[in-house]
């Protein structure tokens, strides 16, 4: 039976990286115009939408009923889709590609459903790594060819997609009547307190510092916090010099 580190699980990895990277830089290097950026990003959608299709079908084959529980396998399909319809920069693509970006490689390097079967090529387990590989591979592809952009201004797109998953997590809880769903009993990862309440927290907590951090890169004195900060001081300045009058 595959094990998380295993020789196949390693292999496995080896391959996907590799092929993650020269993919990314033949598009980089190919791809210059906004028509062949997206007709990238629809056709990667495409693909994506593929595996997750195969997986969920292999995965009915085999137990007799459609899961889409977890986490990291609802935000590959949400991904695909957005990717397929969803405009450039649009809040739906904020909310996803930043979220794949944790989930595909987390679920690549730390895959718990791997022992589904005798070998890495059990079809249910095979799919799954590849989408979710591929799921991380699309979140650097969007970020790379600027499909979107990190924006402050968009700050709210992740909380109002993830309770989105929540939302739908509790409806496979306590409607469809799963054991689980998007972390919600049980952590991402087993003997950590990584389930849906410590995620979030630390899911907005990087959101947050990174967008602070990209926005002062790129707008440098214009940036939110200067911008915050000398408002606040002209305020104290202005009310310091009616006082004085």
């Amino acid at each position: 039976m595959p094990k998380i580190f295993g020789i196949e699980h390693i292999i496995y990895m080896i391959i996907s990286f590799a092929l993650t990277i020269t993919a990314l830089i033949l598009i980089k290097k190919f791809c210059k115009t906004e028509k062949s950026k997206k007709l990238a990003i629809k056709i990667s959608g495409a693909v994506l939408l593929l595996f997750v299709i195969l997986n969920n079908l292999f995965i009915y084959l085999w137990v007799n009923t459609f899961q889409l529980v977890s986490l990291c396998g609802t935000v590959s399909l949400l991904f695909a889709i957005f990717a397929i319809f969803c405009k450039k920069d649009s809040s739906c693509l904020h909310f996803i590609t930043y979220t794949a970006l944790f989930t595909g490689l987390i679920a690549t390097i730390y895959p718990t459903y791997i022992g589904q079967g005798s070998t890495i090529f059990f079809p249910s387990t095979i799919t799954s790594l590849i989408h979710h590989s591929l799921s991380f591979y699309m979140a650097v592809l969007v970020l790379e060819l600027g499909y979107i952009t990190p924006n402050i201004k968009k700050w709210y797109a992740w909380p109002l997609g993830y309770f989105g998953l929540i939302t739908f997590g509790l409806f496979n809880i306590k409607i469809r009547g799963k054991a689980d769903s998007m972390n919600i009993n049980s952590p991402l990862i087993a003997n950590t307190p990584f389930n849906w309440f410590y995620l979030a927290l630390m899911f907005m907590a990087v959101y947050i510092v990174f967008l602070f951090v990209y926005d002062t890169i790129k707008n440098k004195k214009q940036c939110v916090i200067v911008v915050t900060y000398n408002k606040i001081v002209n305020l104290f300045k202005k009310n310091k010099d009616e006082e004085n009058k």
